[in-house]
């Protein structure tokens, strides 16, 4: 019979003991080897790394070192902090896959520690999906945010769970340190972080004794304040750039963005809108041919196509007002174009639910498309930043020797549809079995954890923008653990009542 978790000393300590177990040391072993041969395969196929647009956008500010307007800066510091050990675009991309892997195995180990393994070829499937994700894999071949922001979510992750199991005060102290730093860089990485606040809020409400109400309640005003206080130096760094008082204008753009795919099926009456600068935008969007790239699925051309009306309006604003283009970005974010999807969403609550949210609801959980997996670009950075920043011999080019990711695509909407429907049946399976499975408390606050953070990312995401492939990254390990926790209970049913 294995001891209980609860019969050791909860602290990192025990863990490493743990790690230490002959099992345990020889499964790391393996791990890392196989971490080797993937990053062998990888760097073989793809000996460049992956990006787009907004790839060279990040290099260019890390470049300059200088905050853009589109994009958090978190990304490009990262850039720079790389950039002072090596030039070498393929240091980069080792460094990526390193901290990814770190960050998975820890996740991975920590799970089973804290859920001992019952049932060997759950456990397995477990690791096999941790280790041989293609998709983080990939993705750390890529000069892009995914990467980073999710090895960051795995050890957020991480360290949340630690701050529920500790149950020495000083465990739980340096655990709720380290997740709100790790919360902080998540959101200069990429403001989707800002969504994690609502989980943060939650790991700190169930770690501590809520008896003594002061030490959860000092921690939340803690974290609270340290959010504030990045949105109001985010604030502040965009005026000094633009004179625009406004915390991200790409989020005005994309709520515009997302109102518009629902627009050619409603009968918007500009005369009934009450802001005047919302009203002619308004009606300058209907002279367009908004069916123009209409499809089955929600589409974020809206937000960069210039033939359609949001960059359209843009450049007509910046030409009317004499008024550079950057500037008009912002401030059409701010106060235009965020409220006029606003006004759709409200006023047309049916029709954007049935031509957006739902349609984007459906690509959750069958991805057709994604910019960086789908199409290997070898345009997504200047020649001058692949001299001076990466360092690039004169004839040295972006390639790859393989088009593996992108012949496969057309595998991997079935395969995560498969994963969704297996998460499902666990759920329910859960919710079934529920009185015979045997959870310690803090097992149970865990698996409810994970699942908040879950389903608070997806209803952002569902919301926020038409959703790719590469944005399941960040929440991969945290259904995989999902996955793996309630199979690994539910297989055994009543034979292990008593052995928790």
């Amino acid at each position: 019979m294995k001891k209980s978790r609860t019969d050791e000393s909860a602290s990192l300590g025990s863990f490493l003991k743990f790690m230490l177990e002959k099992e345990n040391k020889y499964q790391l072993f393996i791990y890392l080897a196989a971490y080797i041969v993937l990053y062998i395969i990888l760097i073989s196929l793809y000996p460049y790394p992956a990006g787009i647009s907004d790839s060279g956008s990040y290099v260019r500010a890390a470049s300059t070192n200088l905050q853009d307007t589109y994009r958090p800066f978190g990304y490009s510091g990262f850039l720079i902090w790389v950039h002072a050990l090596s030039h070498s675009i393929h240091f980069l991309v080792f460094v990526q896959f390193f901290i990814n892997a770190l960050c998975t195995l820890f996740l991975m180990f920590t799970i089973k520690y804290l859920f001992p393994v019952k049932k060997k070829i759950v456990y397995y499937l477990f690791a096999f999906m941790a280790v041989f994700s293609p998709l983080t894999l990939y993705l750390s071949n890529s000069v892009l945010s995914d990467s980073l922001f999710t090895s960051l979510t795995m050890l957020w992750i991480a360290t949340g769970i630690w701050m529920i199991y500790c149950n020495e005060y000083r465990g739980k102290i340096i655990s709720f340190i380290i997740h709100a730093l790790l919360l902080y860089f998540l959101i200069t990485v990429r403001f989707t972080g800002l969504v994690y606040v609502a989980v943060s809020l939650l790991f700190v409400f169930f770690s501590f004794d809520r008896k003594k109400i002061w030490q959860p309640a000092s921690l939340i005003i803690i974290l609270l304040l340290m959010v504030y206080t990045f949105y109001r130096n985010q604030k502040s760094k965009i005026f000094d750039l633009v004179r625009v008082n406004t915390f991200s204008g790409f989020s005005g753009w994309q709520k515009a963005s997302n109102a518009m795919n629902c627009v050619p099926y409603i009968n918007i009456n500009p005369a009934k809108i009450r802001d005047r600068r919302v009203k002619e935008f308004t009606s300058f969007a209907l002279q367009f041919d908004t069916l123009l790239i209409m499809d089955s699925r929600p589409s974020a051309k809206y937000m960069w196509d210039n033939r359609l009306p949001l960059k359209a309006y843009c450049f007509y604003e910046a030409q009317r007002t004499n008024t550079p283009y950057i500037y008009q970005w912002n401030y059409l974010g701010a106060n235009v174009y965020g409220k006029f999807g606003s006004y759709v969403m409200k006023k047309y609550p049916f029709a954007f639910a049935r031509y957006y949210f739902l349609p984007n609801c459906r690509l959750i959980f069958y991805p057709k498309d994604d910019q960086v997996v789908k199409v290997f670009r070898t345009d997504w950075i200047p020649e001058d930043l692949q001299r001076s920043w990466f360092g690039f011999n004169s004839g040295e080019k972006l390639h790859s020797k393989s088009r593996l990711f992108e012949k496969m695509f057309f595998m991997i909407p079935a395969l995560r549809s498969l994963i969704w429907i297996l998460l499902l049946g666990c759920m329910i399976l859960v919710f079934l079995k529920r009185k015979e499975i045997l959870w310690q408390p803090f097992q149970l606050k865990l698996f409810l954890l994970l699942l908040a953070f879950f389903l608070i990312y997806y209803a952002f995401s569902a919301y926020a923008g038409p959703f790719e492939l590469r944005y399941i990254g960040p929440v991969h390990m945290a259904i995989i653990s999902l996955i793996y926790i309630s199979l690994n209970d539910i297989t055994l049913g009543n034979k292990n009542r008593g052995k928790a």
